[in-house]
């Protein structure tokens, strides 16, 4: 016995030797990263006649596709303007060289590892691209299994941020991106990165944001690329023909730096997070908590339409986020597209919805289309922060990307009445029924 035992404990240290050896044969010979193409959003424009509408879409194809040769050509100039996921590059000329730093983003990129300086790098890899995807596209290894899915950063938009002002979205600053970063983001999978430190934040905050900037490019090439329509000119940039290059590449930088203004702001510093003035000493008071009360279930605020008259997140059925709208789209011989793809989503079947999904892009990676659900205000479990700040700028400002809007019709004092309230309802004795004992109505 005691000699299987030696044999055996023999066989297992023969097996994790061989074991490690495969993992550094296999580390040492894989092919370097490199960015994913964004063909479903190919497949998006190709067969969607406007993807940024919130309607459902019945699918027409336009006369023009994308060839082969033009999704080359595209590939080949972010590459030259970005560059890989190993060795990234910041685009020259438009403006991101003060607002982005190299060094930041050559230690957040590339496999990981550590310098001579026993510094870490490829910070991205080793704590986001497993969820977000080495592309920034939200498609990682463990995203299908994740609810939400992780954020697909190439739309350049943000849920969560303080740079919204009056309604109208702007792209988050850098300490927006870092109170993610740090806080996390309740009730979903991404974490709190608060153990790491403040310069490896801050180099992963630079890299999001070049991965959102590349996304929204390729985005802009893609599109810029089906209005060329001539076979005598189909590419971009036609890098064989000296002149016409130097004037292909310029019309490239605009495209770009079309994409980095929105982030970099007229200074160059990023776009300035607006001020919230402090809440009023009685925001909270009884009274307050009245006045949102009757609010919410008002025309003026209106929010029961979408959280319910429990407010539990019932009001509304078979909504969908900007990112999810993109894979949705109908058989345009089903009854449902009958009225020109303008019907609401709720009265539309889900086999009908998923039409697009199924026919064009579950065969090409894409996540498959999932519907959300306003957010339960009961549980007092508030995804961009429970602080009543951040319900303020949630009421005011919106979520980007989402069907809640930002109201700018309430008045101060009742947007305050508003967030006493939200916040007050998880502790609201209403939330028990009526017919139920007191001390039951009363337990939480």
């Amino acid at each position: 016995m005691k000699q299987f035992h030696n044999n055996r404990q023999q066989e297992v240290r023969i097996a994790s030797i061989a074991v490690l050896v495969c993992l550094v044969l296999l580390t040492a010979c894989s092919d370097p990263a490199y960015f994913q193409f964004n063909e479903a959003y190919v497949q998006a424009v190709q067969l969607k006649p406007d993807v940024a509408k919130p309607q459902m879409r019945k699918l027409e194809k336009r006369d023009v596709e994308l060839s082969e040769m033009q999704k080359e050509n595209i590939s080949t100039i972010l590459e030259g303007a970005f560059g890989t996921p190993d060795q990234p590059r910041i685009p020259g000329g438009v403006g991101l060289g003060d607002f982005l730093s190299m060094s930041k983003l050559q230690q957040a990129a590339g496999p990981v590892e550590r310098d001579e300086a026993h510094i870490p790098r490829g910070l991205y890899r080793q704590h986001c691209a497993h969820c977000h995807g080495v592309t920034g596209d939200g498609q990682g290894p463990t995203a299908a299994f994740l609810n939400p899915y992780p954020r697909d950063y190439r739309m350049g938009q943000f849920k969560f941020k303080m740079t919204d002002s009056n309604g109208t979205f702007k792209k988050p600053s850098k300490e927006d991106l870092k109170t993610i970063l740090l806080e996390g983001i309740p009730g979903t999978a991404m974490p709190s990165f608060r153990v790491l430190a403040g310069t490896d934040i801050n180099q992963m905050i630079d890299y999001v944001i070049y991965l959102a900037i590349r996304g929204e490019v390729e985005r802009s090439l893609i599109n810029a690329a089906l209005e060329l329509t001539s076979d005598e000119h189909p590419l971009l940039v036609d890098f064989n023909n000296g002149d016409k290059k130097a004037d292909d590449l310029v019309f490239v930088g605009e495209m770009i730096s079309s994409v980095v203004i929105q982030w970099v702001g007229p200074n160059k510093t990023g776009n300035v997070q607006r001020t919230i003035a402090a809440a009023p000493d009685n925001w909270n008071s009884p009274e307050s908590v009245k006045i949102g009360r009757t609010l919410f279930f008002q025309g003026k605020a209106n929010c029961f339409s979408c959280h319910g008259q429990t407010a539990i997140g019932d009001g509304q059925k078979n909504l969908y986020d900007n990112w999810t709208l993109e894979l949705l789209g109908l058989d345009p011989s089903s009854s449902d597209a009958a009225t020109g793809g303008e019907a609401d989503v709720a009265d539309i079947s889900l086999e009908s919805q998923l039409y697009f999904y199924n026919e064009h892009l579950s065969g090409i990676g894409a996540l498959k289309p999932r519907a959300i659900s306003p957010r339960n205000l009961r549980l007092g479990n508030f995804r961009g922060g429970r602080r009543p700040i951040d319900i303020y700028q949630r009421i005011t400002s919106g979520i980007q990307g989402t069907p809640m809007p930002g109201n700018t019709k309430l008045t101060e004092a009742e947007t305050w009445g508003l967030v006493a309230y939200v916040l007050s309802l998880p502790y609201e004795a209403s939330s028990r029924p009526q017919s139920a004992p007191a001390f039951q109505r009363d337990r939480n």
